[in-house]
């Protein structure tokens, strides 16, 4: 959900951080939207009394505080004490509130697998590949209790973008052969095919491409795709700038194409530090 957050509360000192997804909350408003849009990565556990202290100390709202301490013996979910949150000012209406509360009480129906890919595709959209990954394959080493084929395509098919933006390129080219082979989904084919084409010419791609009857055509769209990728390449996942790399290697382009790979090692070897805290 997209809001704008304008902040009408006193701002902290000092920051709040989440450390699963080293976000930074600094507002009542900040936490409150943080909640709304990231539940599935908020455990019980993570409200702890170093949160609570700091919405007495650093936001000044001590009856908020109090309250979650109290309740916080006594809740069963941490989404309880989420809501107590939410409702303690004006930044999501009662209408959004309840909103919320519907869509949680959706997600505890949802079977153990369905919520596990909901919380590893969470991580996924905050770049930390290595947890997203370690989930998704909670999910397929049990995946003999699923029966939903196009479920568990997706599934392999996230795998992939793990694996990918790691640089296992290997693993990516399996997980998502995979994910094409039970969903039928040609974003998996496409994906397939960009990585395959990190180890490989135009010519043995183009082999490739053949194997599932797309043409000549269809390898000069990909390659208009990938060359009109974002040129910002610090603001890219590191597989789109995979993609990119790939580009410049099928053009000729060495010296991008080194360029563009030194910022990619670079890049995973800091995210590789993060995300092994």
């Amino acid at each position: 959900m997209s809001k704008i957050i304008l902040c009408t509360r006193k701002e902290a000192s000092h920051p709040f951080i989440f450390l699963n997804t080293k976000v930074e909350i600094n507002t009542y408003e900040e936490l409150c939207f943080y909640i709304y849009n990231n539940t599935v990565l908020i455990s019980k556990s993570s409200l702890s009394e170093k949160l609570f202290d700091w919405i007495r100390d650093e936001l000044d709202m001590p009856e908020l505080a109090a309250k979650l301490v109290a309740l916080s013996n006594k809740a069963t979910f941490a989404q309880d004490l989420l809501v107590e949150i939410l409702n303690a000012g004006d930044y999501y209406t009662p209408d959004e509130i309840a909103t919320y509360v519907e869509a949680w009480q959706k997600y505890r129906r949802l079977t153990s697998s369905q919520r596990k890919k909901l919380k590893a595709d969470s991580y996924l959209g905050y770049r930390r590949y290595i947890k997203a990954a370690s989930i998704y394959d909670e999910i397929l080493d049990n995946q003999q209790d699923i029966t939903d084929k196009v479920f568990l395509g997706n599934v392999y098919h996230n795998r992939g973008v793990a694996a990918a933006n790691n640089m296992d390129v290997e693993d990516a080219k399996s997980y998502f052969m995979k994910a094409y082979e039970l969903n039928g989904n040609e974003e998996s084919l496409r994906s397939y095919l960009i990585v395959f084409s990190a180890g490989n010419d135009a010519t043995t791609l183009k082999q490739e491409m053949r194997k599932f009857d797309l043409d000549e055509d269809n390898f000069e769209n990909l390659m208009i795709e990938i060359g009109d990728s974002n040129e910002d390449v610090r603001e890219m996942t590191i597989f789109s700038m995979l993609q990119r790399a790939v580009y410049n290697r099928m053009n000729k382009d060495m010296i991008d194409y080194d360029k563009r790979m030194d910022i990619i090692l670079g890049q995973l070897k800091d995210e590789f530090r993060e995300q092994a805290i």
